[in-house]
């Protein structure tokens, strides 16, 4: 017994040596790299210098890249972008002297009167290269970037939001955008208007009028606004000052649908047909083959594909080379009110199989932040793997008065997934690499886990049909023919 005293005692104060001290400094960082966000900050409270260690850049670097703006393979966290927050674009006011503005279509800029000319002092000595001074721009550490966006993630996964309403619309509002970075959203609605909003502080910009029958859908970038209306026509406007540039007539009926890109503008409409307006080109094409109102319209594939839903129930996909139809996706039962084809390099998991529908969320992956994998959490995650493959193969995802919203398979017009959960029809839809939302008559928004197509949240406040709903990695935003446009932010810190 002496012996074995001895021995124990020998041997302690070996076994509890800080092995991370006698290894290189490289291959602590690289053991270090393969912890969890928790494990990392459990062990940043051993000592100061295994502190220095969990909180190195190099380490919240990986897990940054392993976990924004992607579901992580490890542990199934996926954490949201982020864009950079810019100033709000201030409204200019349009006074009765000033020339109108010149707008290139498809440009991203708008051309000022190059006759004014602004005055430079140049003689002032603070302009001389001794006092000039280049800003010192912070860099965030990783391990804040990190934990702001793991704050956001919290929030959505438990539905923790901060709700603020819009009002000023008279009518039913039918379609939003915004830009969560300048802080500006536009909703058009029944009231013939369309208004700007500041989302920081809630006050209503502007207000443009012109149209003189519904606005049922919009589309705005830093340059310029197009409107589409029931009174059959499309107007584009510098909507920082609200003038209005052009408007463009065509449709026999009211438009009900428009996208454009740095070249082209679709157009759908109640008279059956699409019309692709060429910025450049100065053209006009007709595509034809709808036999009912065209409800949306979308490029995709580097602008060689449209796609477009109607109330003929179907999804149907155009070549713009030929302006012809090449496939037509069948599968809904109801109106196709909205359809939208994926991006470029878009990751998903939607493969040709039915989801396991039966198996109650509450027996899936813990839902706790990091990659650390317990044995029965490895076997889960796997078993899920195993059923779920990651693709980039391009997808649309629909939603119809049916009351669901499907996947389809661009490439082979297959429908591989139907998510129901809705008890009326669909009117709206937004996704991004994270999840979806979609709007529906039931006056409900609903939150689904893009990587499995199951229901996370249902969202209530509208006392009308959400006619329309819009994503960031912060916020939704929903209108509804209640007439109010709802913020529902997550950003918020609780």
């Amino acid at each position: 017994m002496p012996q074995l005293s001895f021995l124990y005692n020998a041997i302690k104060p070996l076994v509890r040596i800080d092995f991370l001290a006698i290894l290189p400094h490289e291959i602590s960082l690289k053991i270090f790299s393969y912890l969890d966000a928790k494990s990392l900050c459990t062990a940043a409270q051993v000592s100061q210098a295994w502190k220095e260690l969990a909180d190195d850049e190099a380490v919240w670097h990986r897990m940054c890249e392993q976990h924004i703006d992607k579901k992580c393979a490890k542990c199934g966290w996926g954490l949201p972008l982020l864009n950079k927050k810019k100033k709000t674009v201030p409204m200019k006011r349009l006074e009765p002297s000033e020339e109108p503005l010149r707008v290139a279509c498809g440009s991203r800029t708008i051309e000022e009167d190059t006759n004014k000319k602004v005055k430079v002092d140049v003689s002032s000595k603070e302009t001389s290269p001794s006092h000039i001074t280049t800003p010192i721009v912070r860099r965030r550490p990783w391990k804040e970037v990190y934990s702001e966006r793991l704050r956001i993630e919290r929030n959505w996964r438990n539905n923790k939001y901060q709700s603020r309403v819009l009002s000023g619309h008279t009518d039913g509002v039918m379609c939003v955008q915004f830009c969560d970075s300048s802080n500006i959203a536009m909703t058009g609605s029944y009231d013939k208007t369309v208004r700007i909003w500041n989302l920081e502080t809630c006050e209503l910009l502007r207000t443009l009028t012109g149209h003189t029958r519904c606005v049922r859908a919009l589309q705005f970038d830093e340059a310029k606004l197009i409107t589409a209306s029931m009174d059959h026509t499309l107007k584009i406007w510098n909507w920082q000052t609200g003038q209005c540039i052009r408007t463009l007539e065509g449709h026999t009926g009211g438009v009900l649908s428009l996208h454009f890109n740095s070249r082209l503008l679709a157009s759908g409409s109640t008279d059956h047909t699409i019309r692709v307006w060429n910025f450049l080109a100065g053209e006009c094409c007709t595509l034809t083959g709808h036999t009912e109102w065209v409800n949306c319209v979308r490029f995709c594939q580097d602008d060689q594909l449209l796609v477009s839903a109607g109330d003929d129930a179907t999804v149907r996909i155009w070549d713009l080379q030929t302006r012809q139809c090449i496939r037509v996706l069948n599968g809904h039962v109801g109106q196709v009110q909205i359809a939208l084809p994926s991006p470029k390099c878009f990751s998903h998991n939607f493969v040709e199989q039915e989801p396991q529908n039966d198996i109650p969320l509450s027996r899936g992956i813990p839902q706790q932040p990091g990659c650390a994998v317990t044995e029965n959490r490895r076997r889960s995650i796997e078993q899920k793997r195993s059923a779920q493959t990651t693709t980039d193969n391009p997808i649309i995802i629909s939603g119809s008065l049916d009351n669901t919203i499907k996947v389809w398979d661009l490439a082979t017009g297959n429908c591989i997934r139907t998510l129901f959960g809705h008890v009326e029809g669909v009117w709206s839809l937004a996704y991004d690499t994270l999840r979806i939302v979609s709007g529906s008559h039931d006056s409900t928004i609903r939150v689904w886990d893009l990587s499995n197509g199951r229901c996370m949240h249902a969202l209530e406040g509208h006392i009308g049909p959400v006619t329309a709903v819009a994503l960031s990695d912060t916020k939704i935003i929903s209108t509804s023919d209640d007439g109010d446009v709802r913020i529902w932010d997550y950003g918020v810190p609780h």
